[in-house]
């Protein structure tokens, strides 16, 4: 009797032969949909919580002082285990101070943090400088910590916002609102939205096991 061992085209062929006749074992669902806001304003993140990711992005985060004094971008996500870039594209010394809100603490405490605790201050006194910080999990996202004040220590009407997260289900909404959270598992999860300083649950959302669960969040309404 005669075997056959398989080849790599043969073993090649079988894969693509699997993946045509079982997508949806592999088709990830995701989460999309539009988020309505009032005219003028900035972009939104949304977001699940009490869900843990299988992988976590390879994203590091850049947050860059332009020479027009804003930060850009304005509004950032970051996940743990990554990297936060510290860019200076101005010719003036500017520095990246990151303000962790801790909400419990102003509960308890009689002489709270005006501005939150410090994680990072990083001075860029030149042109084209390039510092790197690493993300760590303390820095994420709950309901009593993790919303991130980036403010310019000479300037500090300059600022922007960071949310890290210790899972890859995040999105910053576009310019029309619209938002995509891919590979997101079946089941319920608790969707948040971060706008104009706060962040809340909106609701929870049951998302199956493939294809796209589609919602419209509207946040401040009056």
């Amino acid at each position: 009797m005669t075997t056959h061992k398989p080849t790599l085209l043969s073993m090649l062929v079988f894969v693509v032969a699997l993946l045509a006749t079982g997508t949806t074992a592999f088709a990830g669902a995701k989460l999309t949909g539009r988020v309505v806001m009032p005219a003028g304003s900035g972009p939104a993140v949304v977001f699940l919580q009490g869900v843990a990711g299988e992988t976590l992005p390879n994203r590091d985060t850049v947050i860059t002082h332009g020479a027009d004094g804003s930060f850009e971008p304005a509004v950032a996500v970051g996940f743990v285990g990554n990297e936060l870039i510290f860019k200076n594209e101005d010719d003036t010394l500017h520095t990246t101070h990151l303000y962790l809100h801790l909400a419990y603490q102003r509960e308890i405490s009689g002489r709270p943090l005006r501005n939150g605790a410090t994680l990072y201050n990083i001075a860029l006194p030149l042109q084209g400088m390039e510092v790197r910080r690493p993300i760590k999990q303390y820095f994420e996202f709950t309901d009593q910590t993790g919303i991130i004040d980036v403010r310019c220590n000479p300037h500090p009407d300059e600022a922007a916002t960071l949310l890290v997260f210790d899972h890859p289900y995040a999105a910053i909404s576009a310019a029309n609102g619209a938002f995509t959270i891919p590979d997101v598992p079946a089941g319920t999860h608790e969707v948040w939205v971060w706008h104009d300083g706060e962040a809340s649950l909106w609701r929870t959302v049951e998302v199956g096991a493939s294809g796209a669960t589609e919602v419209t969040v509207e946040v401040g309404a009056e």
